[in-house]
């Protein structure tokens, strides 16, 4: 009986074990070579949806918030309402459009406090955003004409921005600057 015993408890005990294994995450906190997966598929991208397609598998990660921050993701803002909370990785911000090195990750906390991963968003300096004269347009991102850019001269060192919300379907598009699901109650 004893025996018995010590062989249901050594089982339990082993498939407690396997499931506590498989229930960990395997996102990595470090950048891995991914990227150059997801540079290749970008290569034959013929539209906007097949980037926005990419970017949200290559996004994937930063729903771990841990992720964000192990890759040098820092606060820049409180809490904005119809965005969320902006991390910059300052080592991006160049002047350039890399769709799969965003400057910016937006995530907006849940009920519980967790962050939620909720957009990519993208950001040109302007050196003096109050100036446009040397900037008038904005710059060239995603294929074809649709993705929203918008100056903000108020954030960090200013200049043309663009979400793509890919960790939150936003009602009003894809690269719409607000999200009206995320707007805070008065």
């Amino acid at each position: 009986m004893k025996n018995q015993f010590n062989q249901i408890f050594k089982s339990a005990v082993a498939l407690t074990l396997f499931f506590a294994i498989l229930s960990c995450s395997n996102d990595p906190l470090v950048e891995t070579d991914t990227l150059e997966t997801y540079d290749f598929k970008l290569e034959k991208a013929e539209s906007w949806e097949d980037q926005i397609e990419i970017l949200t598998k290559a996004m994937r990660r930063f729903h771990n918030f841990e992720v964000a921050i192990a890759q040098g993701y820092v606060p820049v803002s409180p809490l904005v309402s119809g965005m969320g909370i902006h991390y910059a990785k300052f080592d991006y911000v160049d002047m350039q459009f890399d769709l799969l090195k965003p400057e910016i990750l937006v995530y907006h906390p849940d009920e519980n406090g967790d962050m939620q991963f909720v957009a990519a968003e993208y950001l040109y300096v302007i050196p003096d955003c109050f100036n446009l004269s040397e900037y008038p347009d904005a710059p060239e991102g995603f294929l074809g004409g649709q993705d929203e850019w918008s100056v903000n001269c108020y954030a960090g060192p200013g200049g043309w921005t663009l979400h793509a919300w890919v960790g939150l379907e936003n009602p009003d598009g894809v690269f719409a600057a607000y999200n009206p699901v995320l707007l805070e109650e008065d």
